[in-house]
């Protein structure tokens, strides 16, 4: 659908650029144009060379049993580059693959084997940093007492052990302790 203008105003505000080029058309076809065309296709075929000129004898030569041999030597050709597209594309493929698998393991074994020792608590927090806490007053006394009868509990078995492996060790008799007592 071709708008159409009423007057160079609208022209001008709906497409500034366009209203001011030259209403004319720019190609132009030179005079007797078409009358004379046939002739100068004529002519321009009789100015390129004659094939009835041209000699008959072929330029190109084919070698000597070449449709022959042709079969065998694309076969050949095929065969090999077969051999080495084996011989080179599975190798990258397994190989980054395993090396893969190989370093995902050896990763494995070392995350898993490491050693971890707990940082103990004495390391980082203070009396006086528990003193000043707050949190501390939140905690139930009951609980702290609970933790300080097994911590006893516990360092009483371990002196009773070391007491044992200090009178064995040093051969001394339970009669002679006895008797001093």
């Amino acid at each position: 659908m071709k708008p159409e203008f009423l007057n160079d105003d609208e022209l001008e505000n709906t497409a500034p650029g366009l209203s001011k080029m030259k209403k004319e058309n720019p190609f132009r076809i030179p005079e007797n144009y078409f009358d004379s065309l046939a002739e100068n296709i004529q002519k321009k075929i009789s100015e390129t060379s004659d094939l009835e000129r041209m000699s008959k004898e072929n330029p190109f030569q084919v070698p000597e049993n070449y449709f022959e041999s042709l079969p065998y030597s694309v076969s050949e050709k095929i065969a090999i580059k077969k051999n080495k597209s084996i011989s080179i594309s599975w190798k990258p493929k397994y190989a980054y693959a395993v090396a893969a698998v190989i370093i995902v393991v050896i990763l494995g074994i070392k995350y898993f084997n490491r050693d971890i020792t707990p940082n103990k608590i004495e390391n980082y927090v203070t009396i006086e940093d528990l003193q000043s806490s707050a949190y501390l007053a939140e905690v139930d006394e009951s609980i702290l007492i609970e933790q300080l009868e097994l911590q006893n509990q516990s360092n009483q078995v371990s002196d009773d052990n070391s007491i044992e492996q200090y009178l064995i060790d040093n051969n001394i008799d339970v009669n002679q302790i006895a008797d001093h007592l």
